[in-house]
Parts: structure tokens; sequence; C-alpha cells
């Protein structure tokens, strides 16, 4: 189970023990057990230095946040997005050469078809400063060679997704939650 517990710290990058738990143990009859074994779990991979504990999280060891509230909200989306239980790939805080810098890009699916999305959540920006982001991903000519180089796959298009606040050229993303079902 410490493998299982480390490939999920891995996919989120920083996380809290309850959500662990969610994704290792998703049809619990005893949720708070689950969270106590979810709990040993990570605090055997810290002991063993592949993972960091935090003020209520635990972590990679390259991770320098402190898990305040944007962190959360994207480690949420995250694990609803692993919680599809489709094959996924995703990249955390992912910067581009034209300026931008994602939260989450990612490719799920299964039988040949996958979606490229790149997740925006926006709990404390702007609206100028999302629209600015959408501007840029829309008008930006090298996107699809950038994530295709990023997911080493062929990628003619890509979703860009929004939690938190609606932009009109990003799609919502409990909407997203609902095509992949």
């Amino acid at each position: 189970m410490l493998n299982k517990s480390l490939s999920v710290i891995t996919i989120l990058k920083v996380s809290d023990t309850r959500t662990v738990s969610t994704i290792l143990y998703p049809d619990s009859k005893n949720p708070h057990s689950a969270v106590v074994q979810t709990q040993k779990h990570l605090n055997a991979l810290v002991m063993q230095g592949k993972l960091q504990r935090g003020n209520g999280f635990y972590a990679l060891p390259e991770y320098r946040g402190e898990y305040k509230q944007h962190d959360k909200s994207v480690t949420k989306c995250i694990a609803q997005l692993v919680l599809a239980q489709l094959p996924i790939s995703i990249y955390r805080e992912v910067s581009f050469p034209v300026g931008l810098r994602s939260d989450a890009v990612g490719l799920i699916g299964k039988d040949g078809k996958a979606i490229c999305f790149v997740l925006e959540v926006a709990n404390t920006e702007e609206p100028e400063y999302l629209n600015k982001k959408a501007v840029i991903w829309k008008n930006w000519t090298g996107a699809t060679d950038a994530l295709s180089q990023l997911f080493k796959t062929p990628v003619p298009y890509f979703t860009l997704v929004v939690s938190g606040k609606s932009h009109p050229d990003m799609m919502d993303f409990n909407e997203f939650m609902e095509v992949l079902k």
C-alpha cells in the first residue's frame, strides 16, 4: 500500500490525508479507518525520505508551498479527475515559453480517445488575469506542439478548463467532469 500511496501523491504533488484516502479507498465502509491507515502509510514514506510532511499536508520533496487555498483547490480538482478512473497523465504548475504558467495540464481518456486539457483554478485571480491566459492560449499557434512535446504524443487540440470562476472561452470544471463520464 506504500507504493499506491506514493503513486497518488506523485499525481497530486501535494495533498491532505483525507483526499489521498478517498482515492485509495473510494468505497470504504469506514472512512475514519481508511484515513488512519493512509496517514500511517504517508508517515512511513516521510520516514523513508520519499515525501515531506507539512502542516496538514504531505508533498513530494520538491514542493515548496504552504498548501493554502489555491493549492488545495488544484489538488481537489486533480483528485476528482483521478477518481474518474480513466487513464491520466497530468502535470501540475507547468510553465510554457509564451509566459504561461498553468495550474495543471493533463491528458485523460481510454480506448484510443483522449482529451488534452489545460486547467486553471481561479479562486483569487482577477477576471483580467484569467482572460489574459485564455487569450494567450487561444492565439498561441505553437500550443498544440508544446502540449505534444509535453505528453510525447500528438495533441491536435486541447480544452481550456476553469474552476472557481467562469470564462466564455473556458469550460467549467464541473461540466468537464460530466463530459468525462
